[in-house]
Order: structure tokens, then sequence, then C-alpha cells
């Protein structure tokens, strides 16, 4: 069986293209409710289109991803534009490594559709730790894949095996899609308070090679 390195690193190395690096929608949406000159911590941001975004206009970016070719390919980004200083790329496994960063020391956390591939208990761990990395006043702006596509739950449902209430296992990688409520209660036990948790659709480009249009998602938002 593949460890989780790997396994990510095949994934990048296939979707990869050289010059591919189109920010997302939810990248330009939330960019600007960012602090001007921010440091914001991409977790899980794969290649770097979006942390490169952030760099673009003017902040400074901590990314994190499990995938070191990812990494890499996100360094070279930043390299080739001149903006390498105000990028730190990390290797992090959030399943396995508490996240290497200083309470209170971001201005923004950030992740897109990359934090789905933990059970319960872990994910309300990693959204405590992202919490605790806020300063005062700083927002978390995370999406997770949702049960409300029903195509996906379908497929998830016939193919693989129901690990807990929100989270299979298919082909030996955790899969989760926690319903506004779940969300709700994990965040609470993470000891959050200030916080939304809705359905959130996502639209993609028309440059973008996925078959679909619309991510249907769920959105939290929360604040210290």
């Amino acid at each position: 069986m593949l460890d989780d390195t790997k396994r990510w690193n095949i994934v990048h190395k296939r979707t990869h293209e050289e010059g591919d690096d189109g920010h997302s929608v939810y990248a330009e949406e939330k960019e600007k409710l960012f602090p001007r000159g921010a440091v914001v911590c991409d977790l899980g941001g794969g290649t770097g289109d979006d942390a490169l975004f952030f760099l673009r206009k003017g902040h400074s970016v901590i990314l994190f991803d499990i995938s070191d070719f990812a990494l890499k390919v996100a360094q070279k980004k930043a390299k080739d534009e001149g903006l390498e200083k105000r990028l730190v790329a990390k290797q992090v496994d959030f399943g396995l490594h508490e996240l290497p960063l200083n309470n209170d020391s971001v201005d923004a956390a950030y992740s897109r559709i990359s934090l789905n591939y933990f059970p319960t208990e872990e994910t309300v761990d990693i959204f405590s730790a992202i919490f605790k990395s806020l300063k005062q006043g700083g927002n978390a702006y995370i999406t997770l894949k949702s049960q409300d596509d029903e195509e996906e739950m379908e497929y998830l449902r016939e193919s693989a095996v129901e690990y807990e209430p929100g989270v299979y296992i298919e082909n030996g990688q955790l899969r989760s899609r926690f319903s506004i409520d779940e969300l709700k209660d994990m965040l609470a036990k993470a000891g959050i308070s200030n916080y939304q948790a809705h359905p959130y659709k996502e639209q993609l480009g028309p440059d973008k090679k996925d078959h679909r249009q619309i991510l249907l998602l769920n959105e939290i938002i929360f604040t210290k």
C-alpha cells in the first residue's frame, strides 16, 4: 500500500503541467478579506497556485503540504517571479504531525478542499491547532467537500467502507464528508465559538480540466 506522501506525489506529477498556475476563485474571493501584507498559512496548498496568488498580492505565505514534489514546484514558481523570500514551504502530514506554527503567529489561515482526509477527532485537533496559530482577530477560511454532492456520495457508499459517520475508507485512503451540523459540533469541541459554517458552491473557471463547473462544498470561517 502506498504511503500518503507517495500517493500525493503521484497525483501531483500526473496533474501538474509546467506553466499551469491559475489560482482558484475561492482564493481570489478570500484574499480580499486578508489584512494587507498579511502572514498567510496555506494548509495543503499543493503546487502553490493559490499561494503564488497571495504572494503576488504582497502577502507572506507559509505553505504546508504532504507532497515534497508539490512543494518543490511551488518554490520554483515563487523563485521564477522573485517572490521566494516571502514563501516558507514545509512538508507536513496533518494526520501525524502537529502544525509547525507558533501560537498567535498568522493573520489568516487558508485551506481549500485539503482537510478531507482525516477522521473526526483528528480533524478537531487540526481545527484547534489552526485556531491557536491565529493572531488575535485573525481568521481561518476553510472549505471541505460536502455530502450535498450526491454523485460522489453514491460512489463512496458503493465503493468505500464507512469508517465512522461521515468518514469512508476508499482504496486505503480516508475521505471525510461531514455535514454542517457535524462540523459545528467539531468546531465546538475544538474550543472555537466565533464561527460560520454553511454550504458553499465554488465556480470553476472554463480553463479548469475538471468535468464539473461547480464544486459543492462546505465552508467554515472562524475568528480568534
